[in-house]
């Protein structure tokens, strides 16, 4: 076997995120004779905020609505972790409203009841703007009804404002906190400037986060000129550039997009 010219594959994702997509990478590779390593670099972690009263006052919140919507899979992996640590459980009434494919894949494994789920049916459009055409046509009018809207602190409001302007009543519910890798993570040691990679961003915020510890660890960012990523909208492509990496690739969302992607691109150097 050839050596491939790429010799890391790097994913930014959160820690648990990471972990999942590095074994499945790691299957997928061993299955389809690829020899590479593959390196969680967490740029973000996910910090929940743990309180009881922000418990009880989710889960009062749904039970008195219809609708809720989670932004991201850690939107629903948090508040599902908060409200068991207070021992809340779902409701089972719930219409719920994701982004994309993770998010929904969430909530299945996860064994809740709820009525419906309710996501853009092209992975070209997994975005809130997305997620705001499919909600007008399973549910046309929104005037005085609920909608709990799940995620972290700060973020895009782009789904609240389009249902606010519509006369929905809006609930909504920080769970999580991002933060940025530590500069004294031991996971930096895994990137070798003199190496070249293939990294997998899905936020443009791990892309701060990445430039920032670069130059606070004093490592010439000029490699990433040599660096290929792979991205899964039009933002994170925009950052991704604007930090100095040589290559980006956008594709659709969803990680069988991603294997479709990165398969041809390691076996053309086999």
């Amino acid at each position: 076997m050839k050596k491939t010219p790429f010799t890391r594959v790097v994913i930014t994702r959160p820690q648990a995120q990471s972990q999942k997509l590095s074994k499945r990478l790691t299957q997928v590779f061993l299955e389809q004779g690829i020899s590479l390593p593959v390196i969680a670099l967490p740029l973000l972690e996910i910090v929940p905020i743990d309180s009881q009263e922000l418990a009880s006052a989710l889960h009062l919140a749904l039970d008195q609505t219809e609708w809720v919507s989670f932004v991201s899979p850690n939107a629903f992996l948090m508040s599902d972790q908060l409200l068991k640590k207070f021992g809340w459980t779902w409701p089972k009434h719930l219409s719920i409203a994701v982004v994309g494919g993770g998010s929904e894949q969430s909530i299945l494994d996860s064994g809740i009841e709820f009525a419906q789920i309710i996501k853009p049916q092209d992975t070209g459009s997994w975005d809130s703007e997305g997620l705001w055409e499919a909600l007008l046509v399973a549910q046309p009018e929104w005037t005085h009804r609920r909608m709990v809207m799940i995620h972290g602190e700060g973020g895009r409001n782009f789904l609240s404002e389009h249902l606010k302007d519509a006369g929905a009543v809006i609930d909504e519910f920080a769970v999580y906190r991002r933060q940025g890798l530590s500069k004294e993570d031991i996971a930096w040691k895994s990137i070798d400037p003199t190496e070249h990679g293939i990294w997998i961003f899905n936020s443009s915020q791990a892309g701060e986060v990445l430039i920032k510890r670069l130059r606070e660890l004093e490592i010439a960012e000029q490699f990433l000129q040599n660096e290929t990523a792979i991205v899964s909208h039009p933002r994170i492509l925009e950052k991704i550039q604007e930090i100095g990496f040589g290559e980006v690739l956008m594709i659709e969302p969803g990680d069988e997009q991603l294997i479709k992607t990165l398969l041809p691109i390691l076996k053309t150097a086999l």
